[in-house]
């Protein structure tokens, strides 16, 4: 009986020391405050994290969600560094609601190879240490190409997959490409390859594809983002190489085809901007490739993802905006949301997809009785929708289980 109750003892210990994530978050590891990748793991008892390439802004964030956030504290009117092997405790969030972002005491244009931070948490004290790290000149490795995207832990910089000269030709292999990508340079936004400027054509087998560069044809934004020509399939160790000159060329040289198996999701600024169950599509029984959502309420702009951001249906051209009853046709790949044409909150809001595979086109229509936040009184109607394999009743706002009572 001692030894059950020691037993027990040590895993209600372990399960209370790592109740909370900790993640870091900045310039090169990405600003994304729930990817698996950012989180800090466990080493013989210290919260540990490891990057390849560290430089410039960090912050840490709580169990995936943006607050609470930690960052730098003042020195004066400047945020204090972070200075190899010395002990940071971090600020906290500001008058604003954000934290101070945490520079990286560097040199220009050096970084840190192989960095290795820890993590020691005091109640609301959070202490940041670079333990590990070689220093080195960038500008002197001369510039490094990456392909990012849904496929290297979506879209995170340190997961990029690196092109590596093969025989004279910069080369990179990839055990999955699917969904949409880039390329990138040094791992940073700062230099971007996709989709060629005015065309939707993907990528496809052993043709060179011609990139399209940020600011490049007289533009200002990013280029969209390139997928393959079937944007619904993927290529098992894919292999591709880049040639770099005036001319940006990616080409698949290599590859095994698959028809991909992911899920159809709704993030928007009212949904919120994840690729989670609560934003999820549930198919409809007896309609071929026909999804649909059901909203307790609905309004504001978003898109339609095919997998974890894999593939993003939007809007075709900043003029569309999209009115609450009436079916539109969403192409791939979008320019941006889908913005809508009034700022009305709509209630009960049955949203329904229509895929066609083959063409890479998504039917959208968003359906109510009721016209807005203001009429729930007289027109709201009771929604049922299925959350963790459980049927629960939404209405009001409110989630209720199929007895009538309210769920917390």
């Amino acid at each position: 009986m001692k030894k059950i109750f020691s037993f027990l003892a040590v895993a209600m210990l372990a399960l209370t020391a790592y109740a909370t994530d900790y993640y870091l978050v900045g310039t090169a590891p990405g600003w994304n405050q729930d990817r698996e990748s950012n989180k800090f793991v466990d080493v013989n008892g210290v919260l540990t994290y490891t990057i390849a390439d560290l430089y410039g802004d960090i912050k840490v964030t709580v169990d995936g969600q943006w607050h609470p956030q930690y960052g730098a504290v003042l020195d004066g009117d400047n945020a204090a560094p972070l200075k190899f092997n010395t002990p940071y405790v971090l600020g906290g969030e500001g008058s604003d609601g954000e934290a101070i972002n945490l520079p990286i005491e560097l040199e220009e244009n050096y970084r840190y190879k192989d960095a290795k931070l820890t993590l020691k948490v005091e109640g609301d004290k959070l202490t940041l240490t670079l333990v590990e790290g070689t220093l080195y000149d960038h500008s002197a490795v001369g510039p490094t190409y990456q392909l990012v995207g849904a496929c290297t832990d979506n879209w995170s910089l340190v997961a990029a997959i690196q092109f590596e000269d093969v025989n004279g030709v910069l080369t990179a292999n990839v055990p999955d490409l699917n969904g949409t990508f880039k390329i990138v340079q040094d791992r940073s936004w700062d230099n971007q390859w996709a989709t060629k400027w005015g065309t939707k054509d993907g990528l496809k087998l052993n043709e060179p594809y011609e990139m399209g560069a940020k600011g490049a044809e007289g533009t200002s934004g990013d280029p969209a983002n390139l997928a393959l020509a079937n944007p619904f399939g993927g290529y098992k160790n894919a292999v591709l190489t880049l040639s770099v000159g005036e001319k940006m060329v990616l080409t698949l040289t290599a590859g095994e085809f698959y028809i991909s198996q992911n899920d159809w999701f709704i993030p928007g600024s009212k949904l919120g901007w994840d690729c989670k169950d609560a934003q999820k599509f549930t198919p409809v029984a007896g309609k071929q490739n026909t999804y649909e959502y059901l909203a307790p309420e609905f309004g504001q702009d978003f898109k339609v993802v095919y997998g974890n951001w894999a593939v993003e249906f939007g809007a075709n051209n900043t003029d569309d905006k999209w009115e609450i009853n009436k079916s539109y046709t969403m192409t791939y790949p979008c320019a941006g949301n889908f913005y809508p044409a009034s700022e009305e909150i709509y209630q009960d809001v049955t949203i329904t997809i229509v895929v066609d595979y083959e063409k890479a086109e998504v039917q959208f229509i968003a359906e109510t009785e009721a016209t807005g936040v203001e009429d729930i009184k007289t027109q709201t109607q009771a929604v049922k929708r299925i959350e963790n394999g459980q049927l629960i009743i939404l209405k009001n706002g409110i989630r209720y289980n199929v007895l009538g009572a309210e769920i917390k």
